[in-house]
């Protein structure tokens, strides 16, 4: 679906402008669509739309994971991202974005919530939603 790489790549784009512009280049890294392997999921891995990691951590260690959604697959976005943020240790932050609305949330430790609308990364110090352009 062309809509959705297109947003992908924007966002991917974005980030990597705020992280080299704040000076974190050689501290975060970003990559779309790698295999995030973890046993509580089918087949023992899945696949996030945008992975972030931390500069000597592994790809299956990510800080930050996206989902870039549309409306018909938001709330099993949600719960996908829930799910991985119980089950992953490094795991600190996870947002979706519906790009058909415009609408996110951001789901974080300790609580789990969904925060509506929350589209700001503690870890980047950066908010997210500029990457919906």
């Amino acid at each position: 679906m062309p809509a959705h790489q297109e947003v992908i790549s924007n966002f991917i784009y974005y980030m990597r402008l705020h992280i080299d512009n704040s000076g974190q280049a050689f501290e975060f890294y970003v990559a779309p669509a790698l295999r995030v392997k973890n046993s509580h999921f089918n087949n023992g891995s899945f696949i996030p739309d945008i992975v972030i990691k931390k500069d000597g951590n592994s790809w299956n260690q990510p800080v930050i994971i996206v989902e870039i959604s549309r409306t018909r697959g938001y709330l099993s976005d949600i719960k996908k991202v829930k799910k991985a943020l119980k089950n992953i240790r490094s795991l600190k932050e996870g947002f979706v974005f519906n790009y058909e609305t415009g609408e996110g949330c951001r789901i974080s430790k300790p609580d789990f919530d969904e925060e509506d609308g929350e589209s700001y990364s503690a870890i980047l110090d950066f908010d997210l939603k500029e990457c919906l352009r």
